[in-house]
């Protein structure tokens, strides 16, 4: 996503602010070639990592 926070009404106006885009992150736990580890990763990532264990 990209473009300034602020509403429709208010375009011209003074102060627009960028919008802040921050990951969705939680804790896993993920097999690594070093054994089991606990990671931070995104969801997206979360997904990912689900369907290449099947």
């Amino acid at each position: 996503m990209f473009g300034k926070k602020v509403a429709h009404d208010r375009m011209y106006v003074n102060g627009r602010t960028p919008k802040k885009i921050k990951p969705n992150l939680h804790r896993m736990n993920v097999e690594t070639p070093q054994g089991l580890r606990r990671l931070t990763v995104c969801t997206r990532c979360m997904r990912t990592l689900r369907k290449q264990s099947r």
